[in-house]
């Protein structure tokens, strides 16, 4: 999987760009405001059409303009040519189109190409609230496996659905069949939801424990485990347990109006050396573990997908300690097509070799000279 070329038109800073991207390592170079980052949420966008930052589409759009494009032609997971191009408009929405066809859901995008994204936003995957965490997974999940996606999408209605009856039994307490009809699709969806996702889990810890023993030189050792919102024995239990959870938070649930118990309640336990990495942990450590978690995820895809996803490493150098740093960037090459941004070209200096270097200023992209 690789990204041969990448356009933009009225996206964030920039008017217009093409680029041509190295198939192996591309470092854009420049201070900070210039459009850096932009790029990476450009091609994270085209990947899952939605912004890494978790910014609303109508924030991408270039100051003055009423729409954006980004359109990237390579060679998607399966090893076929494709192109693919993303248009939002005010105020008709976003639209996607593979090799030119339309795609009617955004599900019908993911596995095409893929990323993963290091940024120093991803200290939210530790230090940042259970939602973090969750999408952490289920966009891991979601590149990869699309009707995850499709039952992920069909779960958040059925909450939605749920939230409405219990306020509708608050105000008419005797109506309990509207709030019970939800019941069964709660348990059904939820449940296979968090079975996919202690199965990726299971998936992901070993290989985050690897990649972390690495990059910390063996110091430390970091352990991730899936944390529900209630208890079951097994697997094959979920259902019931999940049934008894209801039951049992039921009149919580009628007080304030809210589905208390399922997977959108549930967290991620990562800790260090047997620690809560939550509660306690450096500034250091903290980007360490989710950086480990992040390059687990691109095994993880690398493994479901049989092709590396796209790398993209934004200002990897700012937070992390410069041993650190270089034992990271020693594991870059074998991740396939990798871009990163950095605003001092010095930071890069014992990695410059099989690199191709540009200059980002003021939403411009050229060689670095």
């Amino acid at each position: 999987m690789h990204l041969q070329g990448l356009s933009l038109s009225h996206f964030r800073n920039y008017a217009s760009l093409s680029l041509a991207c190295d198939l192996q390592t591309n470092v854009f170079i420049g201070s900070n405001g210039q459009g850096k980052t932009n790029l990476l949420e450009a091609v994270y966008y085209l990947c899952v059409a939605r912004s890494c930052r978790e910014a609303q589409d109508r924030d991408l759009v270039r100051m003055g303009a009423d729409h954006f494009l980004i359109q990237g032609q390579g060679r998607s997971a399966e090893g076929r040519e494709v192109e693919v191009q993303i248009r939002y408009a005010r105020p008709a929405g976003k639209k996607v189109f593979v090799n030119e066809s339309p795609q009617r859901n955004l599900s019908d995008l993911y596995g095409i190409l893929a990323a993963v994204v290091i940024s120093p936003d991803d200290r939210r995957l530790v230090q940042g609230s259970p939602g973090s965490r969750r999408r952490f997974l289920d966009i891991a999940i979601s590149q990869s496996n699309a009707p995850y996606l499709s039952a992920l999408q069909e779960y958040r209605r059925v909450v939605r659905q749920r939230n409405e009856a219990l306020r509708a039994h608050q105000e008419r307490p005797g109506r309990t069949e509207d709030l019970e009809v939800w019941n069964a699709p709660l348990v059904a969806l939820g449940s296979r939801i968090m079975r996919k996702r202690v199965e990726v889990v299971e998936d992901l810890k070993e290989e985050a424990g690897r990649i972390h023993a690495a990059v910390s030189d063996d110091n430390e050792c970091l352990e991730i485990a899936y944390a529900p919102s209630f208890e079951y024995e097994a697997l094959a239990d979920i259902e019931q347990a999940f049934e008894e959870a209801l039951d049992r938070a039921a009149p919580r649930e009628r007080a304030r109006c809210m589905t208390e118990v399922g997977p959108h309640r549930d967290d991620l336990a990562i800790r260090m050396n047997g620690v809560s990495l939550q509660a306690f942990g450096s500034q250091g450590q903290h980007k360490t573990a989710a950086t480990a978690l992040k390059l687990a995820e691109a095994r993880f895809l690398w493994r479901r997908l049989q092709a590396p996803p796209l790398l993209l490493l934004d200002d990897i150098f700012a937070e992390i300690d410069a041993a650190r740093t270089g034992r990271l960037m020693e594991m870059v090459p074998a991740y396939g097509q990798t871009f990163i941004t950095t605003a001092k070209e010095s930071d890069i200096g014992d990695y410059r070799r099989g690199i191709t270097r540009f200059r980002v200023q003021g939403g411009a992209v050229t060689p670095y000279d």
